[in-house]
């Protein structure tokens, strides 16, 4: 399944998925920046709650093996998200049988470390839409 609705406005690229770490960037259009040229702090926000839940399922809508939605996200906007790409790396710190934790660092393509986070997924029951892997027999 593609992104698509809010996911697909974003404009991600997948560039790393395992069963434990997510690498997701984007590009900052004239739709996802402030006046001054800074990402909206929602844009960044949105970009580390998909890496980390990237991570935390094992991949994206094609390839995850957990379902999970976020629980908890905790975001330290540490300088102006400028430039024309952000990348979020996200990490599993602990994976249990129903919860998991993960942290998500994010990086300017000029360098800088724009915002870091900590965010808690649980796994969750399969729902319609999900892909059919997951739907009982």
């Amino acid at each position: 399944m593609p992104d698509v609705g809010f996911r697909k406005w974003l404009g991600l690229t997948y560039e790393e998925m395992t069963d434990a770490r997510a690498i997701v960037s984007i590009l900052l259009d004239s739709d996802k920046v402030n006046v001054r040229g800074v990402a909206h702090g929602g844009v960044v926000a949105a970009l580390i709650d998909i890496a980390m839940g990237t991570a935390a399922g094992g991949g994206n809508y094609d390839t995850r093996k957990r379902l999970v939605a976020t629980q908890e996200l905790k975001v330290n906007y540490l300088a102006g998200a400028k430039g024309e790409q952000l990348r979020a790396t996200a990490t599993v710190i602990r994976a249990g049988s129903r919860s998991i934790v993960v942290n998500c660092d994010v990086v300017t393509d000029t360098g800088i470390h724009c915002a870091t986070a900590l965010g808690t997924f649980m796994t969750r029951r399969v729902a319609p839409g999900d892909p059919n892997r997951f739907q009982p027999e």
